[in-house]
């Protein structure tokens, strides 16, 4: 029996090389979510401002993890002007711990697309 592993090693080895497979899966569905920032949406015909309900909406698709969670709610004071450097504050209600202040600031208008920025507020 010289050169064959144990049935048990190979068993291990595959469960061990299935693991592995799967944390790397899963850290390529989280990553993006935690580091994903930016968001762009499209400037409202009527009011020529991204209304505060696609922000709210943006942000807490942002603040969803897979296996958590996300916010119950997503509150802003208002809507986005289509202008680099605007800024709105959020406030995104957590059914479990505190809520979170964050800021979404405008980085780039191209036509009529906004590209905005979301930020932790510091307590």
């Amino acid at each position: 029996m010289t050169g064959q592993p144990p049935p048990r090693r190979g068993l291990l080895l595959g469960l061990l090389t299935a693991l592995l497979a799967a944390g790397a899966a899963l850290l390529v569905l989280v990553v993006p979510q935690l580091y994903g920032r930016d968001a762009t949406s499209e400037v409202d015909d009527g009011t020529h401002t991204v209304p505060r309900s696609e922000i709210a909406r943006t942000l807490s698709g942002q603040l969803t993890l897979p296996f958590r969670s996300g916010p119950d709610a997503v509150h802003c004071s208002g809507d986005l002007r289509p202008v680099r450097s605007a800024a709105v504050r959020c406030t995104a209600h957590f059914p479990i711990g505190r809520d979170r202040q964050l800021t979404v600031e405008v980085t780039r208008v191209q036509d009529n697309k906004v590209t905005y920025r979301r930020r932790s507020v510091p307590h």
